[in-house]
């Protein structure tokens, strides 16, 4: 399993339009992607950072979509609302913790 992460700092005020674009425009992207299994997007409003953690079972699932003409528009809408380039990294993921279910 992979956990892609992006980080991006945000212009003043984005914060609620980001994730209000994010609702909008994610789950229409993923719909057709069996290897996405979910994403969290976090905020720390002390250095104004977003960041979206999305979990595939495949990564080559993820590069075939952020290659594509419908990702790279979506994230044209995003690019309004960044203060600096985002920063991707693809991580192995190598604990996962959940509550014991009982």
């Amino acid at each position: 399993m992979y956990v892609v992460m992006t980080r991006v700092e945000l212009k003043p005020d984005a914060q609620e339009a980001c994730a209000r674009l994010f609702e909008e425009t994610n789950p229409a992207l993923v719909e057709d992607q069996t290897d996405w299994l979910g994403a969290h997007m976090v905020f720390d409003p002390a250095s104004n950072i977003v960041t979206v953690l999305a979990t595939w079972r495949n990564v080559a699932s993820y590069e075939k979509l952020s290659a594509s003409t419908r990702f790279k528009e979506v994230m044209k809408q995003f690019s309004a609302l960044f203060a600096a380039p985002p920063e991707i990294s693809v991580n192995n993921l190598i604990v996962e913790m959940v509550p014991r279910s009982g």
